[in-house]
């Protein structure tokens, strides 16, 4: 018996789209990158799969089917058609969220009163609503075409379940693994992260360079879906991933004993503490590992940590850093504003422009000499 196909997105962050497409192919399926997500079809091992080794997307949807309305009778009836029993338990919470848009169903509050009456229909049980419930569904509405899509993660993919630990202002750990992917790295070269925080960047890049999977330690929401496998969810975590041979030096500073404190804890929790060294220690003071790497670094960018007029000395430190003891070795770093260029002065190149924590930064490389 062909086994049943699920049409789904999953959600990248702006420009993260073509890493995504990368990991789904990796894993045998066809993308299709679309504004902000990629597409692609999948049966239920493949989308366990997709949320366990996506290291870049936030969540993955299936669409459960796009409808044409124009009055909420119609809405209903086209709901009562969706295959509702196949991924919601009549007794599990759900959170339904909803975007209208030049649509005339444009009350968004009607809108999922209506959805839950079909599921109360559908499933001869009406499910509990609640604002932290266990199942997202998504209803969007746009020119009076309106998509379903039911959320297969739950909590977002960022979330690990490693980061037990923080310190301000931390990276998203999914943001983290697409900068490193978008330098290039594999795992093949050590990697040095000067300012380290909570140890996202160099746990990410132990978790790339050890091919294991991301979302190993956490649950998913297709966890409670009716037809839910757990024998095949065990065979998709006993898959082996790509692994660097050999696997170079990760290496994480930071000058806050808290920091450090954090990162360790964070690494043992992720299972890769033999692969990163955690140092304390001041910026400045440090000596490369190697000729070459990557060194990668998150500034703090003056809005959540610091005044930029306090920060512009360690800019400048940043830069000597770089342009001395690291003069060999591609640089990548996370800039919110242009005096940290100017204090660094580093020659660089912008690969990528994004949001983190609402703040629009880019993503800056300089190659080192010889490369």
């Amino acid at each position: 018996m062909a086994q049943v196909k699920f049409e789904c997105f999953a959600v990248t962050p702006p420009g993260a789209e073509g890493l995504c497409a990368a990991e789904l192919r990796r894993l045998g399926l066809e993308p299709e990158e679309q504004p902000g997500g990629v597409s692609f079809q999948a049966i239920a091992r493949d989308l366990y799969r997709a949320n366990l080794w996506s290291r870049v997307a936030s969540r993955v949807l299936v669409r459960l089917g796009e409808f044409k309305c124009r009055d909420f009778p119609e809405f209903y009836r086209q709901l009562l058609k969706l295959p509702w029993g196949r991924f919601v338990r009549p007794e599990r919470n759900c959170q339904i969220r909803v975007s209208c848009r030049t649509s005339r169903l444009n009350h968004s509050g009607r809108v999922a009163q209506t959805v839950l009456a079909a599921l109360d229909k559908v499933l001869d049980g009406r499910p509990g609503s609640s604002l932290s419930g266990e199942q997202l569904i998504l209803v969007r509405l746009e020119n009076d075409q309106c998509t379903v899509s039911i959320d297969s993660s739950g909590e977002l993919l960022h979330r690990r379940g490693y980061r037990k630990y923080t310190v301000d202002a931390p990276l998203r750990e999914n943001l983290a693994a697409a900068i490193l992917l978008k330098l290039g790295y594999d795992g093949s070269r050590p990697l040095v992260d000067p300012m380290a925080g909570s140890g996202t960047f160099a746990i990410e890049a132990a978790l790339i360079a050890a091919g294991i999977a991301p979302g190993r330690l956490r649950r998913f929401a297709f966890m409670g879906w009716p037809h839910y496998r757990s024998h095949v969810w065990t065979l998709c975590l006993q898959e082996p991933g790509v692994v660097a041979q050999p696997c170079a030096a990760i290496t994480a500073v930071d000058c806050n004993p808290a920091a450090v404190s954090a990162a360790r804890k964070n690494a043992v929790a992720a299972g890769v503490e033999s692969l990163v060294r955690v140092e304390a220690g001041q910026m400045e003071h440090f000596q490369a590992p190697a000729e070459k790497g990557l060194l990668i670094c998150n500034p703090p960018y003056g809005e959540r940590l610091g005044k930029v007029d306090q920060l512009l000395p360690l800019y400048a430190c940043f830069g000597d850093l770089c342009r001395e003891t690291f003069r060999h070795w591609t640089i990548g770093w996370i800039s919110a504003d242009r005096r940290f260029d100017r204090r660094a002065r580093l020659g660089c190149q912008r690969l990528w422009s994004f949001s983190n924590g609402g703040i629009t930064v880019e993503l800056r490389q300089r190659l080192g000499t010889g490369e």
